[in-house]
């Protein structure tokens, strides 16, 4: 889906502190509506922190978040939810005591009252995005596997009708077949309209299905593009794709 001109989601200088550490630094950047937008960087780059800001899990020290134009800077994460921005956590973080289908209806607890149909209807749409998690749709979700539950993680975000998915993390600690089949899902979710921006440690798997791709580091973005110039770029080559070469 071609990307229109106006922002979905517009983070500009934003800061987020543990005390007197700062782990984001005047973070800036966009996602437009309909775009695919990564972020990459190495561990203790500040990207789960920004997330978590821009979600409404952690109050930013400073800077500006805007949602479909309004500003959020400082809402709570269940108001971000029904605002339309869902986020799928690092580490899944399911309900590994319930069952799968009760994960998928906490998924939607800002819309069960109003809209019980839809909600049993779009339960019948990720179950078939997802079939694994049909078949075992009474299961305990602790009991799934690692993929499984990023699965479950992903369709329970999927459940409060985000128009912006924001996931953290993605391919930690699975392996490359299953990553093979939910990157797949994204981009298919993508090309529908929905916008995604994602945080990845794997940069070529990032920068193989995003429109755009910033670089993080210490805190700051770095550098920022469109994703297929940066899968050449000698700076991400050296530092996040493996490349040895000559400095």
């Amino acid at each position: 889906m071609t990307a229109s001109a106006a922002p979905i989601l517009f983070v500009s200088d934003l800061r987020v502190s543990y005390g007197r550490i700062e782990a984001v630094r005047g973070v800036t950047l966009a996602v437009n509506k309909g775009e695919f937008i990564g972020v990459i960087g190495s561990n203790g780059a500040g990207k789960t922190s920004m997330l978590r800001a821009i979600a409404g899990v952690l109050r930013p020290a400073g800077g500006s978040v805007s949602f479909e134009g309004a500003d959020t800077t400082g809402a709570k994460s269940h108001q971000m939810v029904a605002r339309g921005l869902a986020m799928v956590p690092e580490g899944r973080m399911v309900f590994a005591d319930q069952t799968v289908r009760d994960n998928l209806v906490l998924g939607a607890y800002s819309r069960i009252s109003s809209d019980p149909k839809g909600v049993e209807e779009d339960i019948e749409k990720t179950l078939d995005l997802f079939p694994r998690l049909k078949e075992r749709i009474a299961q305990q979700a602790g009991t799934l596997s690692g993929g499984e539950q990023q699965m479950l993680a992903i369709a329970r975000g999927l459940l409060s009708r985000p128009r912006l998915l924001v996931i953290d993390e993605l391919s930690l600690g699975l392996a490359p077949k299953i990553l093979d089949m939910l990157f797949p899902v994204l981009t298919d979710l993508n090309r529908q309209g929905l916008s995604i921006l994602l945080v990845e440690q794997m940069a070529s798997y990032a920068l193989a299905v995003t429109h755009r791709t910033y670089v993080m580091e210490n805190g700051r973005v770095l550098f920022d593009g469109a994703s297929a110039d940066l899968a050449g770029d000698d700076r991400v080559l050296d530092a996040y794709l493996g490349r040895r070469g000559k400095h």
